[in-house]
């Protein structure tokens, strides 16, 4: 009775551990999400449609509403179970036999009260090794979160980019038409052959098909973003429309290795892992073959009345199982998590390569295309000169303006590709990579004088994708002008403005 009333006060209910350690690891990790206390799943973040979503923005829903932040948030719940279950013990055992006298009389009683003992001994290094469990756990969760945060952002990426190709292939497409009513008011007064006109006609075709292909992408892009950040197709939000600028900014490479090894959550969970196979290589240890150790009381009535009360004492004799399988299982568990180990930091040394290669590249990529395209600019200035004082070919204008806007494509590609990239750098070193504004603003690539506001995305129907608000021109060449519409000034604000350096 006196250990049972002993175990019965160390049998205490825990409180379960909070998400608040997830959110503040997370918070440190990416302090641009700015993530309030006790909101993750809780679809608490606010959705406007005033204006366009930022990255962080995007990525405060994705931590509030999207379901799959939920599941795993759940899957918590079963790491608590385990250590709530860990902080209990056995419950006490009782057992009552009585006997009948063959002639008759008082009945004997046997009456026992016991409570295994090595529930009791093991019980702190149990609730240590529970511990351990649920911060592994904890960290499977963050290493999760962090996955999720990292396709978020591509996918951010990927649709702001293909608005801004729809944007850019809308110049196109104008281009095209204007060279195309170009041709028709020659052809109409006689100074072009049927089968020029043709190939210029059939050429404003293509481009009407590669604008319909660009908006269909970034509707499609535009789908997956909101599935994954657990919004409706119908949702009436908008994204930035162009890329972010590109910084200035340089990394090297085993600093963020040694960043790796210190916040990448894989390697912290082979690390927990370790630590639980150690604990519990000491709880077999302090076991030592005795695991059966029962400890009570027995009290019993005798026929003529007597009462006999003793303490009582049972446990297996460890002479066969002394739990050697079980020790030499734990040591092979250490020899493969020390290997998962080296392996989890190769990894993230791999990773950290590819990463600031692609980046390196598609900086290059955008070096190499700045001049290119303010050549191009240049061009097209001068060509617009040549054929205002009729000096020039009016379809080699044009045809130097769909280079310009081909460049502007293979740039907005490139501008992409690193930003995508700098996403897997943050998730092979396991946190963000520091911002900071002022380097960012690269006065010799200032793309901030991209005009978006001049391509209404508001006439994108997404929920329905009228591409008919786009404004395509018809084909019916009653209807076309043979009036020319050159562009004589070219507003390249539309695009990026490129300054060489």
């Amino acid at each position: 009775m006196i250990a049972s009333t002993l175990l019965g006060a160390c049998a205490v209910t825990p409180s379960n551990t909070p998400i608040t350690n997830i959110e503040q690891q997370l918070g440190k990790q990416f302090p641009s999400i700015k993530i309030p206390e006790n909101s993750l799943g809780k679809s608490t973040a606010t959705i406007t449609t005033d204006e366009a979503l930022t990255l962080p923005q995007t990525l405060h829903i994705l931590l509030s509403h999207s379901p799959q932040v939920r599941i795993e948030l759940a899957q918590l719940g079963v790491a608590d179970a385990a250590a709530l279950q860990a902080e209990l013990i056995e419950n006490p055992h009782i057992s009552i036999g009585a006997l009948k006298p063959e002639n008759g009389g008082r009945w004997q009683l046997d009456t026992s009260l016991s409570q295994p003992l090595l529930a009791l001994f093991t019980r702190p290094l149990r609730r240590e090794l529970a511990q351990e469990s649920l911060l592994e756990a904890q960290l499977r969760l963050q290493s999760k979160l962090q996955q999720l945060i990292a396709q978020t952002s591509e996918h951010y990426f990927s649709a702001v980019a293909a608005m801004q190709h729809c944007y850019v292939q809308n110049k196109m497409l104008e281009a095209t038409t204007a060279r195309q009513q170009l041709a028709l008011s020659l052809y109409r007064a006689g100074n072009m052959s049927e089968n020029n006109f043709l190939s210029y006609d059939n050429e404003l075709r293509r481009a009407q098909q590669q604008m319909e292909k660009r908006q269909t992408t970034a509707y499609e892009k535009r789908l997956e973003l909101l599935n994954l950040i657990g919004l409706p197709s119908t949702e009436n939000i908008e994204f930035a429309s162009q890329l972010p600028l590109l910084p200035k900014e340089k990394f090297n490479h085993r600093q963020l290795l040694a960043q790796a090894k210190a916040h990448r959550t894989d390697i912290k969970i082979a690390q927990q892992q370790l630590a639980i196979v150690e604990k519990r290589q000491q709880l077999v240890k302090q076991q030592n073959g005795w695991r059966d150790i029962t400890l009570g009381i027995n009290a019993e009535r005798e026929f003529d009345g007597a009462n006999n009360i003793g303490p009582e004492l049972e446990f297996a004799l460890p002479l066969f199982n002394r739990g050697q399988g079980k020790l030499a299982e734990i040591t092979a568990n250490k020899s493969v998590l020390d290997a998962r180990l080296q392996q989890f930091e190769l990894d993230a040394d791999k990773s950290i390569a590819v990463a600031l290669n692609l980046m390196d590249s598609a900086r290059t990529q955008i070096k190499i295309l700045e001049p290119a395209l303010s050549v191009a600019e240049k061009r097209v200035e001068l060509s617009n000169r040549e054929v205002n004082f009729m000096l020039g070919n009016p379809f080699e204008l044009l045809a130097i303006k769909r280079q310009q806007i081909q460049l502007a494509h293979e740039f907005t590609d490139a501008l992409k590709n690193y930003w995508q990239a700098r996403t897997q750098l943050e998730l092979a070193i396991g946190q963000a990579l520091p911002s900071n504004n002022d380097e960012a603003a690269d006065p010799h690539s200032d793309h901030s004088t991209m005009d978006h506001s001049k391509m209404d995305h508001s006439k994108m129907d997404h929920s329905q994708m009228d591409h008919s608000a786009m404004n395509h021109p018809t084909m019916n060449h009653k209807d076309h002008s043979s009036e020319e519409k050159n562009d004589s000034t070219h507003d390249h604000g539309k695009h990026q403005e490129h300054h060489h350096d």
